[in-house]
């Protein structure tokens, strides 16, 4: 599996504005010009995008560059070009999942939040975004840059047949609640496009649980049950159609 992504910058920070899975036929090996042929007009992303995964925030490097070190501080030039990516961190889990399943075809992966950042769970950070989430739809500035660092939800229409959901289980609607409110304005609006909906989420808080609160696990922001989720979300993908899965 190869990934692929167009990387931002703006005010010193590091944004992935757009990425892709691409799951290659025997012995292939593309380049970024040569996905964006695959997806360069709505009839060939119909034809080759297989569906989409909703993350919470990436953690990217670019191939060729230390994922230890901040990507401004290395020389980095290839802002806003479809690039090649490491396949690391949260991709391995669904390079796993999905393997031998989809060759030839790509998964588009999008973010609640695009900014590339690892300790985005800080309370500092999400008050800013919760305080730019109030006033989206306003006149009003918001700190980070819309287009850059949000979904659009009112215009989003994701690609492919399924989404699955991987958000994790960390947003809270009593400390939050423009994050909650963002999180199921994505949720609602999928849900009422007809698409195939996927996640995982734990057993015991049920199936309606997991989607009253918008829980849908990830085994990035669950060390304790990383191997449990991991297992279920390779469990959804097993047959033909993906289905919503559990772990223990």
């Amino acid at each position: 599996m190869q990934y692929f992504g167009i990387i931002q910058t703006k005010y010193n920070e590091i944004f992935l504005s757009s990425s892709y899975l691409y799951f290659p036929l025997e012995d292939e090996n593309i380049n970024g010009k040569e996905l964006q042929k695959l997806i360069n007009n709505n009839k060939n992303k119909k034809r080759n995008i297989i569906g989409t995964i909703i993350i919470y925030n990436p953690m990217i490097t670019p191939i060729d560059f230390d994922s230890q070190k901040f990507l401004l501080d290395q020389n980095f030039n290839n802002f806003d070009e479809l690039i090649e990516l490491k396949v690391e961190t949260y991709i391995t889990v669904f390079k796993h999942a999905m393997k031998n399943k989809y060759k030839g075809k790509i998964v588009e992966i999008k973010n609640l939040f695009n900014l590339n950042e690892k300790n985005i769970d800080a309370s500092q950070l999400l008050m800013k975004f919760n305080n730019d989430l109030e006033v989206y739809n306003s006149s009003q500035n918001t700190e980070f840059v819309r287009d850059i660092m949000y979904i659009d939800v009112q215009n989003f229409i994701p690609n492919g047949k399924f989404i699955l959901f991987a958000w994790g289980e960390k947003i809270s609607a009593k400390e939050f609640p423009y994050i909650k409110e963002y999180a199921k304005a994505i949720f609602d609006k999928i849900t009422g496009l007809g698409k195939k909906v996927v996640f995982v989420y734990k057993k015991e808080k049920s199936q309606d649980g997991a989607i009253l609160h918008l829980q849908f696990s990830s085994p990035v922001q669950n060390a304790k049950f990383k191997n449990s989720i991991s297992s279920a979300l390779k469990k959804s993908f097993e047959g033909h159609t993906p289905v919503i899965s559990y772990y223990e």
